[in-house]
């Protein structure tokens, strides 16, 4: 932006004069009649010399097809400020006097659009060294020079600025309006800050955290956000160099994982790319990144030492920002561990609460179906659909030993779920080999257990591939059941097909043993077996609805029969 550029340029003009005391002041005065914008500084000055080794390479790469390839090529920052004044002009004048040489001519440059300059001596003499620089705009870019646009902006470039600086309009009577000397916000009193960021960033900071890297001259603060911003990254920082604004939306200072604040900072001694848009890479930038997010990672660590009121809308706002911040950088994982709530089995826990194996489900369904199952076998089933939940558990896991955490398998499950016992195997050897019979022409097997909650009449099981056997793990007594199949010399070639797991806790599935009709039977078999594919959230088939509602038909009709036979016996003793 020329403002920026033209403003910088005033100061650099003003520290190299280097005179002790009070800086002179910097005065941009818009002229909304001609068009123009001012700009006086009483700095160093240009020299004859000067003006011709310097602004002559502007004027030969004025063009605008040409700005982009100057910019990169010309490094000498005075030159580099009036190149973008051609962005909005096509006519620009310097008027100069050197303080370097008591008896220097004041001289004057004019460049245009179309690459051509002259260089002669001012037909006005400075009666002060320093320059003035006047900037005549386009019509069609007028609204540049137009004096609210150039206040907001010089206001929003050099408002941090040491050096006085001031805008007025031309034949307007009213005095010349500061727009730099304020305190950096890193050294506002805590009551400012919050008021600093609302006017600047544009909301309410849940906390703010200070900065400081002295061995590179940076200092700032960092805002903690009150609302979340899933999915959009970082909003950019506002960074300064030597008081000048930079960028407001600069990402290359903090680190990516800080998506719940936003920053202001001084540069300090980080270099500037040509442009003066943008830091430098380097080492130094990177060293500073590092710094800069460790300061961050042990502000938000104070805060839940010394305001657990305000951290724990912390946690609340920011947990996806805090799930990806332990992803990204191993050193958080244990942060995370303590303060970050899941949704578990159990109710809400944290990791460090939790008992020493866990499992996992990256599926809500998964999660609401089986909770109930997993923590009646007195496992714990930890939802992790959060965004990057599993892959923080998964980090967790392979980062500690004291907790062990596992995908939720629901085939394991069946390996782990208590077989029927005593008088009951004999029941629940009746009852699967009549499953069996009727499941066969499904293309699916059953098996039967007993295990709570009895609410949970039935599993799907998802078939598994051929000749997948479960190996020898620790996990086989998580819920206390059948020791896990020898893969060396099994018992039997494993069933791949699909199977349903009947509960014999549940009264229903008992009854299947009963006096039941065979067809009746059959029908309860076909009907509890298409009940666990909607349980397992499988969309049935056309011929799986019909065959589900021809199903419930033949039941409801037995039991009508059943009730009829019922009524028509007790009228019959009633009638005797």
């Amino acid at each position: 932006m020329y403002v920026r550029e033209l403003i910088q340029n005033a100061r650099d003009a003003v520290v190299a004069r280097g005179e002790h005391g009070d800086l002179p002041p910097i005065e941009l005065v818009v002229d909304p009649v001609a068009g123009a914008l001012t700009v006086r500084d009483y700095g160093i000055g240009l020299t004859e010399a000067d003006a011709r080794s310097l602004l002559s390479t502007i004027g030969a790469s004025s063009k605008r097809e040409e700005l982009a390839a100057a910019r990169r090529e010309f490094l000498g920052q005075f030159g580099i400020g009036l190149l973008s004044c051609f962005l909005v002009a096509d006519q620009i004048e310097v008027t100069s006097r050197s303080a370097r040489d008591p008896e220097a001519q004041t001289m004057r440059w004019v460049g245009r659009g179309d690459g051509t300059f002259t260089v002669a001596p001012a037909p006005e003499p400075l009666a002060e060294p320093g320059t003035v620089v006047r900037v005549h705009a386009r019509p069609d870019e007028a609204e540049w020079v137009g004096a609210g646009r150039v206040h907001r902006l010089a206001r929003e470039y050099a408002s941090l600025l040491a050096v006085p600086i001031t805008v007025a309009v031309a034949g307007d009577p009213r005095p010349a309006v500061r727009v730099s000397g304020d305190p950096a916000p890193w050294d506002l009193p805590d009551h400012a800050l919050g008021l600093w960021c609302e006017d600047v960033f544009g909301f309410a900071p849940l906390a703010s955290i200070p900065l400081d890297v002295p061995m590179l001259g940076i200092r700032g603060v960092a805002f903690v956000t009150g609302e979340a911003t899933p999915g959009r990254g970082r909003a950019g920082d506002r960074v300064f160099s030597h008081g000048m604004s930079v960028a407001a939306d600069n990402t290359q200072l903090v680190p990516e994982w800080v998506t719940f604040a936003r920053v202001a900072v001084e540069a300090g001694s980080l270099g500037l790319t040509a442009s003066r848009e943008s830091l430098h890479e380097s080492g130094a930038l990177a060293t500073a990144r590092e710094e800069i997010g460790r300061q961050i990672h042990a502000g938000i660590e104070r805060l839940a030492a010394g305001d657990p009121v305000v951290f724990s809308r912390f946690v609340a706002v920011h947990g996806q920002s805090l799930l990806a911040l332990a992803v990204a950088h191993a050193e958080m994982l244990e942060f995370v561990a303590r303060h970050f709530t899941w949704e578990t089995s159990a109710g809400a826990m944290r990791l460090v609460e939790m008992p020493t194996r866990i499992t996992f489900t990256t599926d809500e369904r998964e999660f609401t179906t089986y909770a109930p199952l997993v923590q009646a076998q007195g496992g714990l089933l930890v939802n992790g659909t959060y965004t990057h939940g599993a892959a923080m558990l998964r980090a967790y896991d392979r980062a500690q030993t004291r907790l062990t955490a596992r995908e939720f398998e629901l085939a394991r499950l069946l390996e782990d779920l208590p077989a029927p016992l005593g008088e009951d195997a004999d029941l629940a050897g009746q009852i699967g080999d009549a499953a069996r019979a009727v499941l066969d022409q499904f293309g699916a097997t059953a098996e039967v257990r007993a295990f709570r909650p009895v609410s949970q009449l039935v599993l799907h099981v998802p078939g598994r591939a051929a000749g997948f056997v479960f190996e020898d793990d620790p996990w086989a007594d998580l819920l206390g059941g059948a020791t896990p199949v020898d893969p060396v010399d099994p018992v039997g070639p494993a069933d791949p097909r699909p199977t349903l797991v009947l509960n014999l806790r549940a009264e229903a599935v008992r009854a299947l043993g009963g006096g039941l009709a065979p067809t009746t039977r059959a029908e309860a078999i076909r009907a509890l077996h298409l009940l666990s594919l909607l349980q397992a959230g499988i969309r049935l088939r056309a011929e799986e609805q019909a065959s589900l509602a021809g199903a419930l038909q033949s039941l409801l009709l037995a039991a009508a029969r059943t009730e009829t036979r019922t009524t028509d016996n007790r009228t019959t003793e009633d009638r005797g």
